[in-house]
């Protein structure tokens, strides 16, 4: 899918184009109407500060119950372009470029009146309206309100008019005089004259034609009556018909002059028009920002946008201000903000109109409208706005929802850059739920790793994770009443949201035991991310308890930090002086005590016994003693320590309170620090030697051959006769039925790792048989595990296939 092909179903995802059909509504004028249904977002920033500060500017006088009006502008598009090839043009078209030229001196008069320095840019227009004075009263002096032409347009003309008047008159006076005539009445049909074919005419009886002498121009549908022109009144009417011509050609003549005058001066006309239409959709701007409560943004250098009381402009258009839940929303730039926003919480919590408040904002103030958000807010500039919003089955190309959607986002992050907002709804939705929070998650990782800005909503709780572990990532939630089981629609930042899914289902009456196995089903050894949520809301509190702590005593500290600088600086000299003397001194310590170690060194090379190296390494110590070298020795496992640690011990890593195999030690430096290689459970580590304490009394160490599975029989032939001699306790038994496979392995190592602490010689693994995944997962780790020497099944009367026992001595 190529860029523009995803950007068209953005806009159509985002309903720009509705959008645009509540801004031309604001417009005045139809020419206006239409500008307003083809704005398109720019990408140059400069273009959009002028925009978004126009509307502003026109926001302001509307605040101010101001404002500039061209109602009643002709749409003129079609008259400058045939003036533009010089055709003639007529009344109505001369009428509407005169009733431009009003309205562009009437807009002049009104903009001369603002501050340039509050109105820098609406000011600007003034230059490009002209009221071209010579046209103007050109056409007014030759034109009526109608568009037709006065008798003072031209002598010649109102001559030509007064004659078609006298003649008019006399054939009236003719056919008057025929009617009143009692001998040529009778044969009329009607005492009255018409016109047929632009000629008077007399109605006159079928039968009694002859009676009136003159031309038949036209006769009844019966036949009874025909249209008589009389000959006394032919001559007249040929005579007006010649004025008449006489007139249309003068007013031509009178047209074609004002033509010829307008086209003098096309450019001015021309510009006044544009800046008519412009100033049409500012004013439109800023009557719709009034309606839905925008207000002027910073456009900030980088991607970093902060949204305060954002409000979707659709949703208060339709509805209103107080109906539409305001929001902050703050993304971009990297940092704390983070470039990647993840949004979860149940169905209906406002997470898809959030998705697009955040795109149509990007949009609209690229096209300069003002965003529906509070005063102090900050717009970012995108030049490529993506979005994947809302279930569109392709039936044509038979691609499914999921297909569908995915085919999207395969466009969006091949293309994927920096500069680029991309809106995701329920990414990774309508397939394998594992399967699709996998996908999800690289698909998050390559968009942030691409510089875009993201946002998408899910309710895969794989993805709440990504903000504690991956640079970039930020949670955020709706909230829910879980007494009215009703959203909030209210936004928080850094919290992941909750599905409410078992809480609902209760409130509505679901059955106690199916929510309660609902739940069980869900708990796993893994933390809890429910109680990771709830500790976190809890933190959330704290700290802002302990800001305002914080911010109370800042100055208090500051002060201090102040003090406690003098001191130090006032102490500096003195202490600087004490530093050399004493350093002097240690110096000549040292330097002694090298000296008598070396002779200690050579005598014992020389002479090499037991009892001078005992001798020795008492001197030393004496003399680490007084030169102070054991400070702090209680703190690293001693020297004689270090002897004692070999490969296959079993080990407790102090720093972690973690027991372990030593598998591997390197040749040590002389402090004897390692690295040590530790396996603890499934986990290889490399630690210092001085961490690490042999453990007293736990099992042996770990052989380094794998452990081996013994066969029932074999492993019978092995037991002493008599009774067996295990005895299952609550403290070597470990039950994992029921569990995930994974769930299952996790809380094996956990209970190997207590019992080989606990020093337990023999321990039984409860699995059962059910598919025998978590049977055979527990032998094949056993298998792999330095903790067991031998592991075999149960016998029939110890659980039989369904337990294993495992010898850890």
């Amino acid at each position: 899918m190529s860029l523009d092909e995803i950007t068209a179903r953005t806009c159509r995802s985002l309903q720009w184009d509705r959008l645009l059909s509540f801004l031309a509504h604001e417009a005045d004028t139809d020419s206006g109407k239409e500008a307003c249904r083809q704005v398109q977002p720019h990408d140059a920033r400069s273009v959009v500060e002028q925009l978004l500060e126009e509307t502003n500017e026109a926001l302001s006088m509307l605040q101010a119950r101001s404002g500039v009006s061209v109602a009643g502008l002709p749409p003129l598009s079609d008259v400058l372009g045939r003036l533009a090839t010089g055709a003639s043009l007529d009344g109505k078209e001369l009428l509407a470029i005169k009733t431009t030229l009003a309205i562009a001196r009437q807009v002049k008069a009104s903009l001369s009146l603002l501050a340039k320095d509050s109105f820098a840019r609406l000011t600007t227009f003034a230059p490009r309206l002209h009221a071209v004075d010579n046209v103007f009263r050109a056409i007014e002096n030759a034109l009526d309100d109608g568009g037709e032409v006065k008798d003072e347009a031209s002598s010649t003309l109102r001559s030509l008019r007064k004659d078609v008047h006298r003649i008019d008159n006399s054939i009236k006076d003719e056919l008057i005089r025929i009617i009143h005539s009692s001998t040529l009445s009778k044969a009329l049909q009607e005492l009255i004259y018409t016109q047929r074919n632009g000629r008077y005419v007399l109605p006159v009886n079928a039968n009694m034609r002859s009676q009136i002498n003159g031309i038949v121009h036209d006769s009844s549908a019966t036949g009874l009556t025909v249209f008589v022109e009389p000959m006394a009144v032919v001559e007249l009417a040929n005579k007006m018909r010649i004025k008449e011509a006489e007139i249309e050609h003068e007013i031509a003549r009178i047209f074609k002059e004002l033509t010829t005058l307008a086209v003098g001066h096309h450019a001015e006309i021309e510009s006044s028009f544009m800046a008519a239409v412009e100033l049409d959709v500012i004013m439109a701007r800023a009557k719709l920002a009034l309606r839905y409560g925008g207000h002027m943004p910073e456009l900030s250098r980088d991607r970093h946008f902060s949204y305060k009381q954002a409000r979707h402009p659709l949703l208060i258009l339709q509805t209103s201000v107080a109906d539409v839940v305001p929001n902050d929303i703050t993304l971009g730039g990297g940092g704390q903000h983070g470039n990647t926003l993840i949004i979860t919480g149940p169905n209906t919590g406002g997470k898809t109109v959030l998705l697009k408040t955040a795109g149509l904002f990007a949009l609209m103030v690229r096209a300069g409208m003002l965003p529906a958000a509070n005063h102090g807010s900050k717009a970012a500039l995108f030049p490529i706005v993506c979005a994947d919003i809302g279930d569109e089955q392709s039936i044509e190309q038979s691609l499914s929802t999921f297909s569908s959607h995915m085919k999207n986002i395969v466009g969006i992050v091949n293309n994927a850059c920096d500069g680029m907002l991309v809106l995701l709804d329920e990414v990774g939705a309508g397939t394998d739920p594992r399967e699709g929070a996998a996908l999800a998650r690289s698909i998050l990782e390559a968009l942030t790793a691409s510089g875009a800005v993201t946002i998408g909503t899910t309710h895969y709780g794989e993805l709440k994770t990504l903000a504690y572990s991956e640079v970039g990532f930020i949670n955020g939630s709706l909230d829910f009443d879980e007494n009215t089981l009703s959203p909030t629609y209210r936004l928080r930042l850094g919290v992941p949201g909750k599905s409410q899914a078992t809480t609902i289902a209760k409130r509505l009456g679901l059955n106690d035991q199916i929510v309660a196995r609902a739940r069980d089903l869900m708990q796993s050894t893994e933390e809890d991310l429910q109680k990771v949520v709830e500790r976190l809301e809890h933190k959330l509190k704290e700290l802002d308890e302990r800001e305002k702590e914080a911010l109370e005593q800042l100055s208090q500290a500051q002060a201090l930090k102040d003090e406690a600088d003098r001191q130090i600086n006032q102490q500096s000299i003195e202490a600087e002086k004490q530093r050399l003397a004493m350093t002097k001194d240690m110096e000549e310590e040292f330097k002694l005590s090298r000296e008598y170690i070396r002779h200690l060194i050579a005598d014992l090379q020389k002479q090499p016994s037991l009892s001078k190296a005992q001798k020795a390494q008492e001197d030393i110590e004496k003399l680490k003693k007084e030169l102070g070298w054991t400070d702090g020795a209680g703190k690293t496992l001693p020297a004689a320590h270090g002897p004692n640690i070999r490969v296959g011990q079993t080990v407790r890593v102090r720093s972690l309170g973690q027991i372990g195999i030593v598998e591997d030690i390197p040749p040590l430096n002389d402090e004897r620090t390692g690295p040590v290689s530790v396996r603890a459970g499934s986990v290889k580590i490399k630690v210092p030697l001085s961490d690490l304490e042999p453990v007293q009394g736990a099992a042996k160490a770990a052989r380094q051959e794998k452990p081996r599975a013994l066969p029932k029989s074999q492993a019978s032939r092995s037991q002493p006769s008599g009774p067996n001699p295990f005895v299952r306790t609550a403290a070597n038994t470990v039950d994992l039925r029921g569990r995930r496979v994974d769930d299952a392995i996790l809380e094996l190592e956990r209970f190997l790792d207590e019992s080989v602490m606990a020093g337990v010689a023999m321990a039984m693994i409860i699995h059962g048989h059910g598919t025998g995944a978590v049977r055979n997962a527990v032998r094949d780790y056993l298998s792999q595990s330095n903790y067991a020497n031998a592991f075999r099944p149960g016998e029939s009367f110890e659980g039989g296939d369904g337990v294993t026992l495992v010898d850890l001595r």
